[in-house]
């Protein structure tokens, strides 16, 4: 009887330790808000223990937790939502930039061979991060022309045109990370490749008429430099993109 009572007792234990790890993290909502991000990034920073591998997308009882940390749905179903106010989602798309930059140091790690140790993971939260400041940039423009009393007036072009400048340089700090292309597996510089493609596409289709001379210095650097054919091909569909949205000098102008 003794020995029964010690197994259901362990068996009782091991139920409550099983539902309390599950319990950390909402994986049954269908998205997160920036509560949940704050108690999930929280608890994957100083919850894991110094032996413990952190949440990855190859371990099968942690991908779900990971899909959901860098699913973009999460912010895009507020972000989106045009029957929410521009100030109300502004200040939402802040919140969730905070989140970002601490999620940003969770994946970092480097080993001893200068190689990432979480190397999907990273990028796919760089690349969250990526499409958060899309929306959260336009956003900010889009409350600053509302706001204003002459939204063609120079000040709000200028304002606009900076804050656009500053999203760009956020963005081209992604490219940089081609300059540590011997971190990565072939993997995580196809990851790379992937985020060329859709988000600086993205970013010049919202704002077309932006002088990109920087961005394209930073892509002309870059393809010198890149030995993946992959993102080769990236930066060069990249590169062409910006140069066919120039205006051309009209027939006779001054060079």
């Amino acid at each position: 009887m003794r020995n029964n009572t010690i197994t259901l007792f362990a068996f009782l234990f091991l139920c409550l330790t099983s539902c309390k790890e599950e319990n950390k993290f909402p994986l049954e909502k269908k998205y997160w808000d920036i509560t949940d991000y704050d108690n999930v990034i929280r608890e994957i920073k100083y919850g894991t223990k110094p032996d413990e591998k952190l949440p990855t997308f190859d371990n099968p009882e942690t991908k779900l937790l990971v899909e959901k940390l860098t699913d973009e749905e999460n912010f895009k179903v507020v972000l989106d939502d045009n029957s929410l106010g521009l100030k109300h989602r502004n200040e939402i798309a802040q919140q969730f930039f905070e989140k970002w930059k601490d999620m940003n140091s969770i994946y970092n790690e480097i080993d001893r061979t200068d190689k990432y140790v979480y190397e999907k993971e990273y990028i796919e939260v760089f690349n969250f991060g990526l499409e958060l400041q899309l929306k959260y940039f336009k956003l900010g423009n889009d409350e600053i022309i509302e706001k204003s009393d002459d939204p063609k007036s120079l000040s709000v072009i200028n304002t606009v045109d900076s804050n656009t400048g500053t999203l760009v340089n956020n963005m081209i700090i992604y490219l940089d990370e081609i300059n540590n292309e011997k971190s990565y597996t072939n993997v995580g510089l196809d990851l790379i490749a992937s985020g060329i493609d859709k988000n600086f596409i993205d970013l010049i289709n919202t704002y077309p008429n932006f002088n990109y001379e920087n961005l394209l210095e930073k892509v002309n650097l870059m393809l010198k430099k890149t030995k993946s054919e992959n993102i080769k091909q990236s930066l060069t569909k990249l590169k062409n993109f910006i140069e066919s949205k120039k205006t051309p000098k009209a027939e006779g102008s001054e060079l």
